[in-house]
Formats: C-alpha cells, structure tokens, sequence
C-alpha cells in the first residue's frame, strides 16, 4: 500500500493540488452560514462559497488529471486573485496565499519518467554506448547555428 501511494503521489503535482484543496476549504469554511443569512450579506458571502467550490475542483482535477496542470495552476491562481477582491479578502488572505502557492506549484510541475520494471530485458546494445573504430577520430558536431564544420588541420605525424 505504501510503495503504491507514493508511487501514485509522485507521478502527479500532489503538492500543488493539495494546497488548491485546502484554500477552497479556508474560503468556505470562513462564510459557514445559513443560505437566508449568507445572501443578505451579499456579495462576499456567495462568492466565498464559489470560489472555495471552484478551487476545491481544480484540486481534484490536478490530482486525476495532471496532464491538465498549467490550465489547473494559472486558473487556481486567477481564483486565488480574484477571491482576493470579491469574498472577504480571499479567506482572510490565507485562502489566496494556498490558492496561489497551490496554482504555482501545478503549474511548474514537470512529469518524471518512471522507472524501468524489473526483470524487462533491453536490448543488446545500450543507446548511450558510442563506438568509434580504433583507429578513428571521433566525429565532428556541426558548429552552431547550423553551419558546416570548418575543416580539421591535418596533423604532423
């Protein structure tokens, strides 16, 4: 069970989806009222609950998805800004801080190869190996940009 958690944990931007998570709960746990209540105090009190709505999905939409995790990022982040203004200054500024640092971290997560398996064979010659015949200079790599190799001065001996 361990090996498998941390398995899938780590094939995703976990992090990053954990902090959206927790800012949506900072949100609407900040306006926990009842409905009748929470729209007479108007704007802040709906919108608390539609952006820690909005932001606890794209936690989860991280999570099983990650493929989606620079949509996911820059959106919590627009989330996180947007509460800022609009429903009680983003859950105290604590729900914008997890939004954004959450947002930030999906979007700068990179996928990880995984590991090879065990006990699958490779083939018989490594990519990485170079063979040069004895004998041989190794071969030139073009200049950069592009352009031809000068030549090479031929040698003395």
């Amino acid at each position: 069970m361990g090996s498998s958690w941390r398995g899938w944990r780590k094939r995703r931007p976990f992090a990053g989806g954990l902090l959206m998570i927790l800012s949506g709960a900072v949100m609407a746990s900040l306006v926990a009222m009842p409905v009748e209540l929470m729209i007479q105090t108007g704007v802040g009190g709906v919108s608390s609950l539609m952006f820690g709505g909005m932001l606890g999905v794209l936690g989860l939409v991280t999570w099983f998805t990650p493929n989606q995790h620079v949509v996911t990022g820059a959106l919590a982040g627009f989330l996180g800004l947007g509460a800022l203004v609009l429903s009680n200054l983003g859950g105290l500024v604590v729900g914008t801080l997890l939004a954004l640092a959450g947002g930030g971290l999906a979007f700068a997560w990179r996928p990880v190869a995984r590991p090879p398996r065990r006990g699958r064979r490779r083939g018989r010659h490594s990519p990485t190996a170079a063979t040069v015949p004895a004998g041989e200079p190794p071969a030139r790599e073009p200049a950069p940009g592009g352009a031809p190799a000068p030549p090479r001065p031929a040698s003395d001996q």
